[in-house]
């Protein structure tokens, strides 16, 4: 059994962790994922793997197995507060590992699947309180645009990660920039409806000019404070609060005024669910994956890579 599955939390306890040095070993931030128990009501997470989010050198899977499946192996039931990332060997397998840590679930929707909501497939998004997309390599269906925004819509997290433009990786004439602008500028339930336009562009570089709010629960959550951002080739995006008065930026480029524009991070609600949007695939890469495959450990580069992705996931459900 789960070691989780046995502890009744009475209380949320608040971890406190330096960031004096954002780019040395940072150790009380590797044990967030073991020491900081969030809730006693567990959360069920869906990685999407139908967007071809393994070509080229992407890996933005939990577990690459030869084909991600549903659940990664070996199984979460043996995951404890000593497991390491390598437990599962995807791109995302430390971002998997840290919240299965917190007593949550996690899977995967598996390639050649559809995203679903309000149907009977045991995989419905109905069915998960976060759906995360990073670096979707091929369209939303219109079905599927109506599934995702509905989702949201009704109650339901959605973690957005896109890369710079001219991303294409296995060569349809899309890439996720492209891609996301597309389930947001052209569907059937709200045009515009998180009040974000992923800007075509392309850039690097490491930023700390972050929301200064103490209390955003994002910047300055139960999993540490963050303090810095580092894209390696990512594009920003623009936001408009007469499309949704509640989207706001979270993180701009280091010489940007905190505005509409240059942002790296942003967040929004859209009806009673909520939307966190990021613009490189390159933080929440731990640099495993696939043999063959190029990847660079961005989870653990800086300490706030961690930290954000972790706080993200948990503001999404509602922790």
């Amino acid at each position: 059994m789960n070691i989780f599955s046995k502890i009744v939390i009475a209380s949320f306890a608040i971890i406190t962790f330096s960031c004096d040095n954002e780019n040395s070993a940072d150790t009380s931030n590797k044990a967030t994922s073991t020491a900081a128990i969030t809730t006693a009501t567990p959360k069920k997470f869906l990685f999407d793997a139908t967007k071809a989010e393994t070509a080229g050198n992407a890996d933005w899977v939990l577990d690459a197995d030869s084909s991600p499946q549903r659940f990664p192996t070996p199984a979460q039931a043996n995951v404890t507060a000593t497991t390491t990332e390598s437990f599962w060997r995807g791109g995302l397998s430390s971002w998997g590992i840290a919240l299965a840590k917190l007593g949550h679930t996690v899977e995967t929707l598996p390639s050649g699947t559809t995203i679903t909501y309000g149907g009977t497939n045991a995989q419905d998004l109905k069915n998960y309180d976060v759906f995360v997309v990073d670096e979707p390599n091929t369209r939303f269906t219109a079905a599927e645009k109506t599934a995702i925004l509905t989702f949201v819509k009704n109650g339901g997290g959605l973690f957005m990660i896109s890369d710079h433009t001219v991303s294409d990786r296995n060569n349809d004439g899309w890439d996720s920039p492209a891609i996301w602008n597309d389930l947001m500028s052209t569907n059937t339930v709200q045009t515009n409806p998180f009040g974000i336009t992923i800007t075509l562009n392309n850039f690097s570089e490491t930023t700390s000019n972050r929301l200064s709010a103490t209390t955003n629960p994002i910047l300055n959550g139960s999993q540490g404070t963050v303090t810095q951002l580092k894209y390696s080739a990512g594009a920003s995006m623009s936001i408009n609060t007469t499309a949704n008065t509640t989207v706001q930026g979270l993180i701009w480029r280091g010489s940007s005024s905190q505005g509409t524009t240059n942002i790296m991070c942003a967040t929004a609600t859209f009806g009673t669910g909520r939307v966190v949007v990021i613009g490189d695939s390159s933080p929440a890469d731990d640099g495993t994956g696939a043999t063959g495959d190029t990847l660079y450990p961005g989870w653990t580069e800086l300490a706030s890579h961690s930290r954000l992705h972790m706080n993200a996931s948990l503001w999404l459900a509602k922790l």
